[in-house]
């Protein structure tokens, strides 16, 4: 695993050729702060700031990199006892990116209409549902269909709607089937349809191949 990226002291005696006793100290500023997420790194700025006093925030801002902006806010929300900051979280709650399916509310019914020609199950459901489709595949429709979604993102939905992720065994086979077979799967697909309409059960036949004398 690569390492953070630490940040270089630009304040004045920092950038002269010469030594001076805090460049060390400014170093492990900036090696600490790379260590820590980002409200712990405007917090510990801050304290630090304040306990240099008068121009500490300037300087802080030099070594560090961080705005005047964000250490003043750590000092805001030091005074104010970290109210509000659970621990272990970086981020208020509800922040952050929304679902895919939240932005795209299409894009779940749209994964269904493509499932439904291709789904097979275990008839007692003891297992997920399987498809021919593979994810790339799923991916590549949706988004031709105008939703974007990646292969983990639609890995995810398949599980929430009680498909495994994996395509099915035999799809390899059923890609290079000839025509008939493919009118065959389209013919089922439109028989499953009509009895849905009209009510009617249907039963799903889980039939396997057995080896010759069993």
């Amino acid at each position: 695993m690569s390492q953070p990226a630490v940040h270089q002291c630009t304040c004045p005696r920092c950038q002269s050729q010469g030594p001076h006793p805090d460049r060390l100290l400014h170093q492990q500023i900036n090696l600490l702060s790379s260590r820590l997420d980002e409200q712990q790194r405007r917090w510990f700025v801050a304290l630090e700031a304040a306990r240099l006093g008068y121009g500490g925030a300037r300087l802080l801002t030099q070594i560090t990199g961080l705005s005047p902006h964000t250490i003043g806010r750590g000092r805001r929300e030091l005074e104010g006892g970290l109210t509000g900051h659970a621990v272990g979280r970086v981020r208020a709650a509800g922040g952050g990116r929304p679902p895919r399916e939240a932005q795209d509310p299409g894009l779940r019914p749209a994964l269904e209409a493509l499932l439904a020609p291709e789904t097979a199950g275990d008839p007692m459901g003891r297992r997920a549902k399987a498809k021919r489709s593979s994810l790339a595949h799923l991916s590549e429709a949706l988004a031709a269909a105008g939703h974007r979604a990646s292969r983990p993102t639609v890995a995810r939905l398949l599980r929430q709607l009680g498909y495994s992720p994996k395509a099915n065994a035999r799809r390899t086979e059923a890609r290079a089937s000839p025509p008939e077979r493919d009118a065959q799967f389209r013919h089922i697909a439109e028989q499953r349809a009509e009895f849905v309409a009209a009510g009617a059960p249907i039963i799903s036949v889980d039939t396997k191949k057995k080896g010759a004398g069993r």
